[in-house]
């Protein structure tokens, strides 16, 4: 059995205003260099590393979306190479290990697997890798896309305060239902 996850991105979509400024956090963060830097290698036309995560607009509302630290994941039950763990109170990608075979992909419920181009001189045949949130920590032990959200969208929750805000909503829907005086 699955331990329940610890921690996970959450995004109040209701505040996102689309800016992208995560997406590019994310990966100036994992190449070990700043946001400036990353957008000026953008403006002259040079490749990022990609973002591990993707904001994702629908309608007037717009978020980013990340691994979501699945109780049962069912990456980890789809990879035939044991690469995706939990551990540390987390899912786990082993990404150097990964032969890019993108069942993890294909079975993720919120496509938050991202398959990225495996750049190593001893990459598989496929020549991808699985990537994904991995909580990264950042500058002061935060991850960069919470610090650099211009609206403060983006928080880091547990597992057990989601539970609680699935809840909430679900109240509220039924009231909604339900009409006046219940």
């Amino acid at each position: 059995m699955i331990k329940t996850a610890n921690n996970l991105i959450y995004v109040h979509a209701d505040k996102c205003i689309g800016c992208l400024n995560c997406e590019l956090a994310c990966s100036a963060g994992h190449m070990g260099i700043t946001i400036d830097e990353a957008y000026n290698m953008l403006l002259n036309g040079q490749e990022l590393l990609p973002s591990r995560n993707r904001v994702i607009k629908k309608e007037s509302l717009s978020a980013p979306m990340q691994c979501m630290q699945c109780e049962y994941p069912p990456c980890m039950k789809a990879c035939p190479m044991n690469i995706i763990r939990f551990e540390d109170n987390m899912v786990k990608f082993y990404e150097q290990d990964c032969i890019g075979c993108q069942s993890c992909s294909l079975v993720c419920p919120f496509g938050a697997v991202v398959m990225a181009p495996n750049l190593k001189d001893d990459a598989p045949l496929t020549g991808m890798t699985a990537i994904t949130c991995d909580l990264c920590g950042g500058q002061y032990n935060r991850q960069v896309c919470v610090d650099i959200c211009p609206t403060e969208a983006i928080t880091v929750i547990n597992n057990d305060i989601l539970r609680k805000i699935k809840s909430h909503r679900h109240i509220e829907q039924q009231s909604s239902t339900m009409g006046p005086g219940y």
